[in-house]
């Protein structure tokens, strides 16, 4: 990640101080006259290709800490960016599903619950093995 930050923010940044110096410059020892949103649109133009390669870093690092990411990053770029995805999509399901709870009486919740211990504990007896499940019945 601190790779692609130098590049990505670091040229930005000092963009913005080389846009002020040439805007100075010109205006003290060219005697040109720059309409003041002028100076201050492309001041905020230059920090916003900034904060795109702020944004670009973080997303482009590797958030697995045994894993090696690319020079540019961008497999790593893409694989986060659908974590993102898949999260706020995981979210929006569960703020539905919610809703969706608020509305039913408790007694469906809980057999909707009993339910789903039911079908979790015969899918962990799935999973194991013949010595898992002597011992667990032996209980």
């Amino acid at each position: 990640m601190g790779k692609r930050m130098l590049p990505f923010v670091g040229i930005p940044l000092f963009g913005v101080m080389g846009a002020f110096v040439v805007f100075w410059y010109l205006a003290t020892y060219k005697n040109y006259e720059f309409q003041p949103a002028l100076v201050a649109f492309s001041t905020i133009g230059i920090l916003g290709v900034g904060l795109l390669g702020i944004t670009y870093s973080v997303m482009s690092a590797s958030w697995d800490v045994e894993e090696e990411g690319s020079a540019l990053g961008w497999d790593e770029f893409q694989k986060n960016l659908n974590s993102i995805q898949d999260g706020l999509k995981r979210t929006r399901e569960n703020a539905i599903l919610r809703e969706k709870m608020s509305s039913l009486p408790q007694d469906e919740i809980n057999d909707a619950l009993q339910r789903f211990e039911k079908k979790e504990k015969a899918e962990m007896k799935k999973t194991m093995n013949l010595k898992e499940r002597f011992e667990k019945d032996m209980e």
